[in-house]
């Protein structure tokens, strides 16, 4: 019953960020739901593997991006590299607990996704995206105990803020269309799954849970900044990129239901 549950509010979400529903889009949401399932149905033990494969990407690609500042690459390989970076750093904060590595070392190999990831969104000209990433790592640490190394992103982070000021980056845009139902459904459905993440996180502790959790934790951070302080960019303005990012957790946060990931 929860599983279905979870699939309901998944395809109100899904739609929730589209929003405009036509034929494309739609088989855009349909292929999300289908490769949720497919995770779904697939061994953990393939799912998590997957951590080092995705940091290494991120590194190949920050590689390319700064031998090649100047690339111009299709919408597609674009979202694909977001994909890549954004979940090298969740698989790496999934597993911070269960490899503990000391502060000195766990810091340091943070903090290298962390501005491997700010650098190939910065040149991608997707640079917003890292702001509410960066307070969804924080907030993540922050209920995990290990608060001198939240002392590091914040610092990254004050940084990363005066940068785009000086550059002239715009952080605030107009207020993005959405009628009241649209912004019900999509503060609703982001908002529980985080809640049932939260606490199957707080009672269950296990990498397949912190994976979720953090990812609706970052879901819930950017609606919250684009919604409430009309953030120039996010999820909401990047339908494609929420897809790839959200889809994949629902088929783990469903694996996660009948086993221990």
């Amino acid at each position: 019953m929860k599983k279905i549950f979870i699939f309901i509010c998944s395809a109100f979400l899904l739609y929730a960020i589209f929003r405009e529903i036509n034929l494309v889009k739609t088989l855009m949401m349909c292929a999300g739901l289908v490769a949720a399932y497919i995770i779904y149905r697939l061994p953990s033990k393939y799912v998590m593997a997957m951590k080092y494969p995705f940091i290494l990407m991120s590194f190949a690609a920050s590689v390319v991006l700064f031998l090649h500042p100047t690339v111009k690459l299709r919408y597609s390989i674009d979202t694909l590299i977001v994909f890549v970076s954004f979940y090298s750093i969740t698989f790496f904060l999934a597993t911070m607990d269960e490899k503990r590595k000391g502060f000195a070392k766990e810091t340091t190999a943070l903090s290298i996704i962390f501005l491997s990831l700010a650098f190939n969104l910065y040149i991608l000209g997707k640079s917003i995206f890292l702001v509410p990433m960066a307070f969804s790592v924080m907030l993540f640490l922050f209920i995990q105990g290990r608060n001198h190394t939240i002392l590091f992103v914040a610092g990254y982070t004050a940084i990363i803020i005066i940068f785009f000021l000086i550059k002239g980056i715009s952080l605030f845009g107009q207020n993005i269309r959405l009628n009241d139902m649209e912004r019900y459904i999509i503060l609703f459905s982001s908002f529980i799954f985080l809640a049932m993440n939260f606490i199957d996180f707080v009672k269950k502790h296990s990498i397949g849970k912190f994976l979720t959790f953090f990812v609706f934790l970052y879901v819930a951070v950017d609606v919250s900044m684009v919604l409430g302080f009309k953030w120039s960019m996010g999820l909401l303005h990047q339908p494609l990129i929420a897809l790839f990012i959200v889809t994949p957790l629902i088929g783990v946060m469903l694996k996660a239901e009948g086993e221990h990931a």
